[in-house]
C-alpha cells in the first residue's frame, strides 16, 4: 500500500527513518549497490522526497501505528521524573505527588480491594495525602530495576512501612508511568491486593 512520506527523523544508529501518513516509519537507507536513495544524504534531498510515497508493508500486515520517536533526553528526563514522583509517595508529598499529574492525569490502583479504581487529579491530591495517616513515618520503597522507553517508565519496587495499625507492611509493586510533556498522564501499579486487603483495608474487602 503506497503512503505519502510527512516527515523523518534518525534511530539510534542514525539512519534516516522516513514519518508514513499512515503512522508508520520506515527506514529510507542508502546502502549502495544493494539500495539506491542518494537523496537521503542531504537536508534538500529529504525535502525534496516529502509527499511521495513508499510502499508501506506494515499497512498490508493491519499492524498499529509506530509510536513517535521520543529524543534520549526526554526518556531520561521522564526516568529521573519518575524516581522523583517514587520518593514524594513514600513521604506523602500529596502536593508534589497531584502537581507531577498533567490536568487530565488518572491514577489505575489495580485489583478489587476497597482502595482499587481509577482516579482523577483531584482524587489523587486527596488520596496522595492519607498515605501519612495510614504510615506516620512514611512508606520506603526499594526500586529493583527500571526500564524507560519512549514516554513510558516502569518500575519494580518493593514498598514498605509500619502501619498505624501497628502491623508491618511490605508489598511488591510494578509501576507503569506514562509521561506526556513533563507532566504525567497515567500511573498504572499493580500489587499483591491480599496484602493490601489484610494490612491496608483493615481486612475489609470490597462488597
Amino acid at each position: 500500500m503506497q503512503q505519502a512520506i510527512t516527515g523523518y527523523h534518525q534511530d539510534e544508529n542514525h539512519d534516516w527513518v522516513a514519518e508514513l501518513a499512515c503512522g508508520h516509519y520506515q527506514h529510507v537507507r542508502h546502502k549502495p549497490p544493494f539500495t539506491q536513495r542518494p537523496w537521503v544524504q542531504t537536508a534538500e534531498g529529504r525535502a525534496s522526497m516529502l509527499g511521495q510515497t513508499l510502499a508501506c508493508k506494515k499497512c498490508e500486515l493491519g499492524a498499529p501505528a509506530d509510536e513517535p520517536k521520543v529524543p534520549k533526553v526526554v526518556v531520561e528526563s521522564n526516568r529521573e521524573r519518575t524516581l522523583r514522583l517514587i520518593q514524594a509517595i513514600a513521604r506523602g508529598d500529596a502536593d508534589a505527588i497531584a502537581d507531577a499529574y498533567a490536568d487530565d492525569g488518572k491514577l489505575h490502583t489495580m485489583g478489587n480491594t476497597p482502595i482499587s479504581g481509577v482516579y482523577d487529579k483531584s482524587q489523587i491530591r486527596q488520596f496522595a495525602g492519607s498515605v501519612l495517616e495510614a504510615f506516620p513515618d512514611g512508606l520506603t520503597y526499594t526500586v529493583h530495576a527500571v526500564t524507560a522507553e519512549g514516554n513510558r517508565v516502569a518500575v519494580e519496587a518493593t514498598g514498605s512501612g509500619r502501619h498505624v495499625s501497628g502491623k508491618d507492611y511490605v508489598n511488591h509493586y510494578h509501576f507503569l508511568f506514562t509521561w506526556r510533556d513533563g507532566k504525567l498522564l497515567e500511573l498504572k501499579e499493580y500489587m499483591d491486593t491480599e496484602t493490601v486487603t489484610e494490612v491496608l483495608c483493615g481486612g475489609v474487602q470490597r462488597g
